[in-house]
């Protein structure tokens, strides 16, 4: 379909992963309305195509980037900025406030009675951050070496080190291994 890679293990993480690398991206997932549509589908979010989303996008990118400012301190090991922290309460509660109960059978969830538009998006982002804020595990938030992707370690032992091994894994593994290695093969 694309090659939107979901790494995260989590909505508000693979937000913030709509960038390809920090600090400078050569691909961002938030640029053009068309991109952000194709993003939206990959995590099983169709968002209208409409005239409004060039709108929105710069809000989408601010949330992006405040998502990442809360998250890449928790995976080192600090604490998020009480400012970044108020932002993605504020988009939360924004959502919250236009959000109705929706009856599943057995259980009820929250939706938005509107199309899906990309607001609408920003604020299952915003929940998704405050569902790990609040429930964690937030020691489990890992931030990739090579290109800074932000992570849920889900492995069973908690030591996942990469966004992919796929990827960012095999070129530092490979790095590692020729740098040590490499006088040695060419002789």
């Amino acid at each position: 379909m694309s090659d939107v890679e979901l790494v995260g293990n989590a909505l508000c993480l693979d937000f913030a992963n709509t960038v390809n690398a920090r600090p400078v991206a050569r691909r961002d997932w938030l640029g053009s309305p068309a991109e952000v549509v194709t993003w939206a589908r990959a995590v099983g979010y169709p968002v209208d195509d409409d005239p409004s989303l060039v709108f929105t996008l710069p809000v989408a990118r601010d949330l992006r980037e405040t998502v990442f400012r809360v998250f890449r301190p928790l995976a080192q090991g600090e604490r998020p900025s009480p400012d970044d922290l108020e932002i993605v309460h504020a988009a939360h509660a924004e959502g919250i406030a236009r959000c109705r109960f929706v009856d599943d059978g057995a259980t009820f969830r929250l939706s938005w009675a509107e199309p899906q538009t990309l607001r609408a998006l920003l604020w299952e982002v915003a929940g998704s951050a405050v569902g790990l804020l609040t429930q964690g595990p937030l020691d489990r938030v890992g931030d990739c070496p090579s290109c800074h992707w932000l992570f849920l370690d889900t492995s069973k032992n908690g030591r996942r080190r990469w966004c992919s091994m796929a990827t960012c894994g095999s070129r530092d593994k490979s790095r590692r291994y020729y740098a040590a290695h490499g006088s040695e093969d060419q002789s």
